[in-house]
């Protein structure tokens, strides 16, 4: 039984998505101290104890650590479908099937560029307004990311 569980999860797909339900990021150890920080943050605030930012902070670590969990499930989703496209392109325009316009492409990517840099700068204006928990998030989207 072993060697087919060891089989199945052997290749690239079986790797990325056998990860998924086989290693769910809410058993990760920062996950769960995360958690318990929210519930006695939660705790605390609703007897008057402390402030809601102990309950916003672990929420927020939370959160980011499923988003950095994801982002790191999804890139390496894009990272194959990418580099297939690219070995398909290559393959079609060795064999002139294809002409790319490469000055209409290196138009759309500067486009995509220029509004990627604003989105950023928009969100780096709510990031200051909400610096604390902010700082959480980006703690979690990191702890998530690099969770194995």
């Amino acid at each position: 039984m072993n060697a087919v569980q060891s089989s199945a999860h052997s290749g690239f797909f079986g790797k990325t998505f056998g990860t998924i339900l086989t290693s769910p990021p809410w058993t990760a150890k920062p996950f769960l101290a995360a958690g318990a920080t929210t519930v006695a943050g939660f705790g605390t605030w609703l007897s008057d104890m402390t402030s809601p930012a102990l309950a916003r902070g672990g929420a927020s670590f939370l959160g980011g650590f499923l988003i950095g969990w994801a982002l790191r499930k999804t890139l390496m989703l894009a990272l194959l479908i990418t580099a297939a496209l690219a070995a398909l392109v290559f393959a079609l325009k060795s064999t002139g099937w294809i002409h790319l316009e490469w000055n209409l492409i290196q138009a759309d990517v500067t486009h995509t560029l220029d509004w990627a840099r604003g989105k950023a700068h928009g969100l780096k204006e709510v990031a200051t307004g909400y610096l604390s928990a902010f700082g959480a998030g980006a703690a979690g989207v990191l702890f998530g990311f690099l969770k194995k």
